[in-house]
């Protein structure tokens, strides 16, 4: 989903109608995107948590985070369970179940170093808890999910789609990435090589205009619904609508009006200090990863969309 703007923008034209043309390759995670970066074979990516390795790894910039992702990442406990039954133990968070007695030794599945690790963390330390009092389980979140219905672990954290199929008569939400205020946001990524040349300076910040464009047009459910249904159908993936509703609506892209009114680099800044909290990077590399982030071409492209796009639509 995070692609779908770049798929949307080439199919209406608007890349080639502002003087830049997109050629769009797809991977399946992050891992190849920052492969293919690393390579050389990829100039502009849209691109998750794995961004921050875009930029401590292959040095990288990081442009601004263009979606909201955060829907979805969630953790359910069996009905019946103890930590279900703890409501309003956190006064300023109403919606996350539990307490430090109910929590401390519960079993947690969960795939390990990904925003779902994040958020098992902040979720802890509001409780006064860390990893050391509970047990973490590496498993993605479709076996995850198996095997918590299957009855072993105590906790689940899950993703979309796995997020529809938790029967609610059984499990109940203890808390979610919106429940606790945790940001979690897609990226856009550049490669330094292409960053650097003053020649691609005009097609970056024409591109993020076109971004934000797409994001205005996407604020149509339908419309999104359809764009999305069909770029399911182009990658191989036949669904119906039901199925991605929840996941496609629930997750917004950025408006204008959005990076005038919140900070949409604290996801990435977040999820950095994370990895190195965790050790997936040095300290030297998040220093690098802050260094990497560059907001030059998006407070470009806001000017420009609002004389291009507001103001004429002001004047209409």
């Amino acid at each position: 989903q995070l692609s779908l703007p770049m798929y949307y923008i080439s199919e209406q034209g608007w890349d080639e109608e502002n003087g830049f043309k997109l050629e769009i390759t797809t991977f399946s995670q992050g891992t190849g995107i920052n492969e293919a970066l690393g390579s050389g074979l990829v100039d502009v990516c849209t691109i998750g948590a794995a961004g921050i390795n875009s930029c401590s790894v292959y040095d990288a910039v990081y442009l601004f985070s263009h979606e909201d992702s955060a829907a979805g990442q969630n953790c359910y406990v069996r009905k019946d369970s103890a930590i279900a039954k703890e409501t309003g133990y956190l006064e300023d968070y109403p919606d996350v179940l539990g307490s430090p007695e109910t929590i401390k030794g519960s079993t947690i599945l969960l795939p390990m170093g990904t925003g779902n690790q994040a958020e098992v963390d902040t979720y802890l330390e509001l409780f006064g808890l860390t990893e050391e009092d509970v047990s973490l389980v590496n498993m993605d979140t479709a076996p995850a999910y198996q095997a918590f219905v299957s009855g072993e672990g105590d906790m689940c954290m899950t993703a979309y789609p796995t997020a529809d199929e938790f029967d609610p008569e059984q499990y109940t939400l203890a808390f979610s990435m919106n429940s606790l205020d945790f940001p979690y946001y897609d990226n856009i990524i550049v490669s330094r090589e292409f960053f650097d040349n003053e020649a691609n300076h005009d097609a970056l910040v024409n591109l993020s205009v076109q971004l934000l464009r797409a994001a205005e047009a996407f604020q149509d459910d339908e419309l999104l619904m359809d764009v999305m249904l069909e770029w399911y159908e182009l990658n191989g993936q036949n669904v119906d609508e039901a199925s991605i509703e929840h996941q496609t609506l629930e997750r917004p892209f950025f408006t204008y009006e959005d990076f005038n009114s919140i900070d949409t680099t604290a996801s990435f800044r977040n999820m950095a200090e994370f990895y190195a909290s965790i050790g997936n990077i040095t300290d030297e590399d998040l220093e690098k990863v802050f260094a990497n982030m560059d907001d030059t071409i998006i407070k470009e492209a806001l000017q420009k969309y609002e004389t291009t796009y507001l103001q004429e639509a002001d004047s209409n």
